[in-house]
């Protein structure tokens, strides 16, 4: 039983998703609790759920997956509370982990234009964030973050960069790490691995 628990406590921070059985549309957050019969999870979107809805939630931590079906117990703002509904399945992990960042900003370098950004995930081959302003799909950049384990400075191609909503100014991020020396490599580890990041 203390296997179960381990695998449970290394999914905090860690993305999940949901998909609604009865219309299999999909949404997205944040495990914020979860143990063998509930899983409380940070969630933004602007859908309202009826209680007892039905998912199916899949959260894919560093070691393992896991998969289960829930109900909608209650829904706060910012937050869903589900029940499992039937026993935890394990598995190989179908994409790399992804745990949320709070707090943590940097600076990316694109032919010595310095753009600040805020890093909202990250996992061990690259990180999402915000910034104001577009940086083209393909470009290679250089990234430098100071974090609590120390400054982390890497080359990085932009896989993505998509406008938050067609009013806003702010863009979502996502870059694919490509270089790092040695020592910046296990800080990376040590940070993507970190379970209260």
């Amino acid at each position: 039983m203390a296997e179960v628990g381990d695998r449970q406590e290394s999914y905090l921070n860690v993305r999940v998703r949901l998909q609604r059985l009865p219309d299999a549309k999909f949404y997205s957050g944040w495990v914020r609790m979860m143990s063998d019969s509930e899983i409380v999870i940070d969630y933004h979107g602007h859908d309202r759920f009826e209680p007892n809805t039905q998912f199916f939630v899949s959260v894919n931590g560093v070691e393992t997956a896991a998969l289960f079906p829930a109900e909608l117990i209650s829904q706060s703002t910012g937050f869903l509370t589900l029940r499992i509904t039937k026993e935890i399945k394990y598995t190989a992990p179908r994409e790399e982990a992804r745990r949320q960042i709070v707090g943590l900003s940097g600076v990316i370098d694109l032919e010595g234009t310095e753009i600040e950004f805020s890093v909202t995930d990250i996992s061990a081959r690259g990180l999402g964030g915000v910034l104001e302003g577009n940086i083209p799909r393909g470009s290679i950049v250089n990234l430098a973050l100071e974090t609590q384990f120390g400054t982390i400075k890497a080359s990085s191609e932009v896989r993505y960069c998509r406008r938050e909503t067609t009013e806003s100014v702010k863009h979502r991020i996502g870059l694919k790490i490509l270089n790092m020396g040695r020592i910046e490599t296990a800080r990376w580890l040590r940070l993507s691995e970190d379970k209260v990041a």
